[in-house]
């Protein structure tokens, strides 16, 4: 067990708003601190953080808590773990006393065995063995500056130099596997290394952690690029190669370049556009995209040029669009590459194209026009056919109407021909539907209000707190979650100074803690004494309404089953009450 004073110190000194502005992109609004929810999938910016009070709390979903809370949930860690991870982050060494904090996880165990595998990459690379992956990267245009940036390293063509190194290092045969790094022989015992003679790209989780690799093939071999295999700490669909390095300046940029390709990476951050990742070589996921939702809402395609890539570019702005991100696309004429174009180019010219970048519908527009032949009037047809499909996804009625001004003139027609094939094909949407983001909640109750108010005047009032218990008890609050945090806030200490935190870590129920942060994030606190005697008074009259209508229920059925005497007893109690 950690001491509480040291738990306490920690999260004394650590501050939740930087804390979570390094997986969420925070914007002030009036006290607070609000973003996108990295917990669920969201357009609309419902995850709050006051710094005031070191809490944060999503009105989306319903997560809340403080820093350790929050570390916890987003990176799966344990309390310990969590309050471990956040001390060295504040230069406070985690002491021990009684029962330690426990024995490494699974995936802990995981993440030194890949790094372990990416020292030997390293290694190799940098030995007589790795010529051939530095001769890559030179040609390139790579240099060894960036290489020892991202950890390029280099797996030997051999069966089991990888493998043997990690067993001599103490790693288990059966771990080594289970980190993706080996594959069992078949129908004999051993194992043999997954990635042999290509240059290695280790792949880290947001903590800087290595979590996988990707593997480019230093030869004719298939598949140019070699991913690990899914494992307990590496999703695939769920991770954005370079975004451990990239997240700080995305955030200062307030925008990202989003390419392909690994080299197409270390290209754009060795020419300064540190701003940049890749969906690691596949098709961008929903998962991917509410990584990247988390930093910014402006996304730059810069994709390779081919019909696959173009394909490829369009997709992603589609899915990116989904979470009310705004896309635009690179034009980079002449080369295959945003690699390619860095090095023809130059830096000065990238930077060219990206402050021309287009935005999606322009982009999509012109590609349409670009494959038919507008001069024809069968070629203007089938791309009017297009762009009414294209241009009924858009709800905005005003940015309608100007892409199809663009479309018109794009196709040789009129802005009212575009419209009305809009139209035609029931895509027009302006003005039906519902939004489905607006949620019409029903009115709080004066009951529930009076609840929220005294729980959050009591962790901040011991007088009242004192009073508050004197008068009341746990379960004249109504609702679960208040009667849950009722019945540990009367149980504290009375003790001088703020019992939020005291509080949230010794209620059981996360629904419960759930509750608490939102009633602490949303009240402001009235410490009146005028306040705090109308509030009581609103829930012992609740609770007098109560215990009336539950003694008139227990007086019919007495009544019913003609038990005389019961009812007899019943009604005395009833005009007591009343009385």
């Amino acid at each position: 067990m950690i001491p509480k004073s040291q738990i306490d110190e920690i999260r004394q000194k650590s501050d939740i708003v930087a804390v979570v502005s390094e997986y969420v992109a925070l914007k002030k609004s009036g006290r607070n601190f609000v973003g996108l929810c990295p917990f669920h999938s969201e357009k609309g910016a419902s995850f709050t953080v006051s710094q005031e009070k070191q809490l944060f709390h999503c009105f989306g979903c319903g997560e809340g808590g403080n820093v350790f809370d929050f570390l916890m949930k987003i990176e799966d860690l344990s309390f310990a773990a969590a309050v471990a991870e956040l001390g060295g982050r504040v230069g406070l060494a985690v002491e021990k006393s009684g029962i330690t904090i426990g024995s490494k996880s699974d995936k802990d165990k995981l993440t030194e065995v890949l790094a372990l595998a990416a020292k030997f990459y390293r290694h190799c690379l940098e030995g007589d063995a790795g010529k051939p992956a530095r001769d890559y990267l030179t040609g390139r245009g790579i240099s060894p500056e960036t290489a020892i940036t991202f950890g390029l390293g280099y797996a030997p063509n051999a069966w089991e130099e990888l493998f043997k190194a990690l067993i001599a290092r103490g790693a288990a045969p059966a771990l080594i596997e289970k980190a993706g790094l080996t594959l069992p022989r078949e129908g004999r015992d051993g194992y043999f290394d997954r990635f042999r003679h290509r240059l290695m790209f280790p792949l880290f989780d947001p903590r800087g952690r290595v979590i996988a690799f990707s593997g480019r093939a230093l030869d004719n071999v298939e598949p140019k690029y070699l991913n690990s295999p899914e494992t307990p700490v590496y999703h695939k669909g769920s991770t954005i190669y370079g975004l451990n390095f990239a997240r700080d300046e995305i955030k200062q940029a307030k925008t990202v370049i989003l390419v392909e390709g690994n080299l197409d990476l270390l290209s754009l951050h060795q020419a300064g556009f540190r701003y940049s990742v890749a969906p690691l070589g596949t098709a961008l996921t929903t998962e991917q995209c509410k990584l990247l939702a988390r930093f910014t809402d402006s996304i730059l395609l810069a994709y390779d040029t081919d019909t696959a890539g173009e394909t490829a570019a369009e997709r992603s702005a589609q899915l990116l669009r989904t979470l009310d991100l705004k896309v635009k696309v690179l034009d980079l004429p002449g080369v295959k590459d945003p690699d390619e174009f860095i090095r023809q180019k130059g830096a000065a010219a990238f930077g060219l194209a990206v402050e021309s970048a287009v935005p999606y519908f322009e982009y999509r527009l012109k590609r349409i026009a670009q494959r038919h032949n507008v001069t024809e009037i069968e070629g203007r047809a089938k791309a009017l056919r297009e762009v009414s499909t294209l241009l009924g996804q858009e709800r905005d009625q005003f940015v309608q109407g100007e892409y199809a001004k663009l479309a018109a003139t794009l196709l040789g027609t009129d802005t009212g021909t575009v419209l009305a094939e809009i139209k035609r094909h029931g895509y027009y949407q302006t003005g039906r539907g519902k939004d489905l983001r607006r949620v019409t909640e029903k009115p709080a109750s004066k009951v529930l209000e009076a609840e929220k108010k005294l729980i959050a005047l009591s962790t901040q009032n011991v007088t009242a707190l004192a009073t508050i218990k004197r008068e009341l008890q746990p379960d004249f609050f109504s609702g679960p979650e208040a009667r849950a945090v009722a019945t540990v806030l009367f149980n504290l200490e009375p003790t001088a100074g703020d019992l939020t935190h005291t509080l949230i870590e010794q209620l059981p129920a996360e629904a419960a803690r759930n509750f608490l942060t939102q009633v602490l994030v949303t009240e402001s606190v009235d410490q009146s004494a005028e306040v705090l005697n109308d509030c009581i008074g609103v829930i012992k009259a609740e609770h007098a309404r109560q215990r009336v209508a539950d003694l008139k229920t227990q007086l019919h059925a007495a009544e019913q089953a003609k038990d005389t005497d019961r009812a007899a007893a019943l009604l005395a109690v009833l005009k007591a009450e009343i009385s």
